[in-house]
């Protein structure tokens, strides 16, 4: 029998935020930063390199401890809270994987240091829903880009963590392969419920896949808002500079009898109701 560990609204009652966080690197500075993070919800922090953004997740795991402020799960200050007790899953960038461990070896560690007897049976359940079934025993040096991706998903949500946070998850995939991990993102999301944070400075990754864009600059938001609204109506000069690569186009979704008017993740939009396509201008070509 295959075992379910992830259950759908497990954590609705869950909410994260970040308090008038300071934060110093170096010359780089976070000054009297707070963030609310929606519950269930996929959450894109956007913006160039050097913002910011995976301080951000640092923060938020662990790995890094604020000079001020708080960070809070549900109300409870978790800022002195090491990284093992949060129950939060990470994807590093660079996968993070051990070479010396197959697949499932891989999935399955983080919860056999937990001492969970059922380590095995979730690691393999994790590894159905990345959809790497028959990878158990595939030695991490053989794999694809892809695949590394995915082995480093399912062991960040293999202990069903109570939030999801990945560094740049589709950095250094080609073209096709970040469409098809796009669509395994929000598969895993919504399937599982889990509130998700992504890290990107790729507009064409925020856009499709999240309900909240949080675009940064210089370790400040420069706007929190629903992806669409992020281009409809920038609210700083700095944010209106960050998407002007882009074109949005507006269409509607067709009925059951029509084609649908945009592919995969806006399928199951409803029929007639609005829906946005991101297009990055330099692809777009006119003529007679």
């Amino acid at each position: 029998m295959q075992l379910n560990i992830f259950q759908k609204g497990r954590f609705s009652k869950m909410s994260y935020s970040l308090e008038r966080i300071s934060h110093s690197l170096g010359s780089w500075h976070m000054t009297d930063f707070s963030l609310e993070i929606p519950e269930g919800k996929f959450v894109s922090i956007a913006g160039p390199s050097g913002c910011g953004k995976t301080t951000l997740l640092k923060i938020l795991c662990g790995l890094e401890e604020p000079a001020s402020g708080r960070v809070l799960f549900s109300g409870t200050d978790v800022s002195n809270m090491p990284p093992e007790k949060r129950g939060v899953g990470l994807v590093f960038q660079s996968d993070a994987l051990f070479g010396h461990m197959d697949v499932l070896g891989n999935v399955s560690f983080g919860l056999e240091m937990r001492s969970d007897s059922e380590a095995k049976n979730k690691a393999l359940a994790a590894l159905r829903l990345v959809r790497l079934e028959g990878f158990e025993k595939r030695e991490i040096a053989g794999l694809s880009g892809g695949e590394r991706k995915r082995v480093a998903i399912a062991r960040a949500i293999a202990f069903n963590p109570v939030l999801l946070l990945l560094d740049e998850p589709l950095n250094g995939l080609d073209a096709s392969l970040r469409e098809k991990m796009k669509l395994l993102l929000k598969e895993v999301q919504q399937k599982t419920g889990t509130t998700v944070v992504m890290v990107t400075h790729d507009m064409d990754e925020a856009f499709p896949l999240s309900d909240l864009v949080v675009v940064m600059n210089a370790g400040k938001v420069e706007q929190a808002a629903k992806p669409e609204e992020i281009f409809l109506f920038p609210a700083t000069d700095f944010v209106k500079d960050f998407t002007s690569d882009y074109a949005l186009v507006e269409s509607k979704a067709a009925g059951k009898s029509g084609k649908p008017a945009q592919q995969s993740l806006s399928a199951s939009a409803k029929s007639g109701s609005r829906i946005y396509t991101l297009i990055k201008k330099n692809n777009v070509r006119t003529g007679k």
